[in-house]
């Protein structure tokens, strides 16, 4: 059923929207191989080693599109995602991480994901360890209490439903009141088959709205005092569910709203802060998911160490931090490399050259 919500055009701009606030985002593999770390790997060497394995894994796998996947979850509560492991080299690494329907799961009473299936479709089948990432919409640390999450889209089924009504009476008043009826005429003494022939011949000018009665009666139209009041009606019922819709998935209405005016400044800039909110909200369910991911990985290949962590960030507000923090390590005499300024600012080699 909230699937379903997604032909709505309303809800998929919102939905659209949400997401693209944090699909914009820049993201980097950061936190370790710097700094001293008590690691259990044979030398630093080794911990860096693996600090570039993960790296080079995050840049061969469509983060784009997982994200994208992880994203669902605030929309639908849960969302399973499946990940194929495989062995390249000498390591066990994700080769593939596919997202599934949330509907194929459950929980049971500890929290644990199963699998419905047809022999087993109420209490489902126990899921191997490091099988599914479960990204969840608030409550992720109370599962005890409702694994499922909160799904934002119950909160749009009821105005998306009265908008879909909302536009058939729309139409059908279009169509009963935007158009003339075409009254035709005879006598009461032609047969039933001239009628016919007239009321076909009558709908092939105007295709709708037509009627054939005897010459002596009579036909009475009885119309609303104000078409024009009556039509307002079923387009304000309409604006009030798409301001529903934006309501419940973007926190606020300007965005998407019909441009009525009633906006200001410094309203704008409210619901901006409130779409913020909303954006670093749903960023953290994705760099929870991956440094998940991500600690799974460290387990299976490595012991000890510090784990890398996936973050993600506006490009020009670290870009602005990072320059002011290395230009203070710069007058204390550390010199960056070439690799660093590509790494850290999206620099392409051929734009600078790093200085004496």
């Amino acid at each position: 059923a909230y699937r379903k919500l997604m032909v709505d055009s309303q809800v998929r701009a919102c939905v659209n929207s949400r997401k693209a606030g944090v699909l914009s985002l820049n993201w980097e593999i950061t936190g370790a191989g710097t700094g001293t770390n008590q690691c259990n790997c044979s030398d630093k060497k080794k911990l860096t080693s693996a600090v570039r394995l993960v790296k080079a894994l995050y840049a061969d796998l469509d983060i784009d599109a997982i994200n994208h996947a992880i994203l669902n979850a605030p929309f639908f509560g849960f969302q399973p995602i499946e990940v194929i492991w495989d062995r390249v080299g000498s390591y066990i690494l994700p080769v593939e991480l596919v997202p599934k329907n949330p509907e194929w799961f459950l929980f049971d009473k500890e929290g644990n994901l199963r699998l419905s299936t047809l022999g087993n479709a109420l209490q489902g089948e126990l899921l191997p360890e490091r099988k599914f990432l479960t990204p969840t919409y608030n409550d992720i640390n109370n599962k005890s209490y409702n694994p499922y999450g909160d799904r934002i889209l119950s909160s749009c089924f009821w105005p998306a439903t009265f908008k879909k009504s909302g536009f058939k009476w729309w139409v059908t008043f279009a169509e009963k009141y935007g158009m003339p009826y075409i009254v035709g005429k005879l006598p009461r003494s032609v047969m039933d088959s001239d009628r016919e022939q007239m009321k076909n011949q009558l709908e092939a000018m105007v295709m709708d709205a037509v009627a054939v009665i005897s010459d002596d009666a009579q036909l009475e139209f009885i119309e609303p005092g104000n078409r024009g009041t009556s039509a307002d009606l079923y387009e304000k019922l309409i604006i009030a569910c798409d301001e529903a819709i934006s309501k419940a998935i973007l926190g606020q209405t300007l965005t998407t709203d019909y441009g009525t005016g009633n906006g200001s400044y410094a309203l704008g800039k409210v619901h901006a802060l409130v779409r913020d909110d909303i954006i670093q909200a749903d960023k953290r369910i994705v760099e929870r998911t991956h440094n998940q991911l991500i600690r799974w990985i460290w387990e299976i290949n490595f012991s000890g160490g510090e784990i890398p962590k996936f973050t993600m960030f506006a490009r020009d507000e670290v870009n602005k931090e990072l320059a002011e923090r290395d230009e203070i390590l710069v007058k204390q005499g550390i010199k960056f490399s070439k690799s660093y300024y590509i790494e850290h600012y999206g620099l392409n080699e051929s734009d600078f050259e790093v200085g004496a």
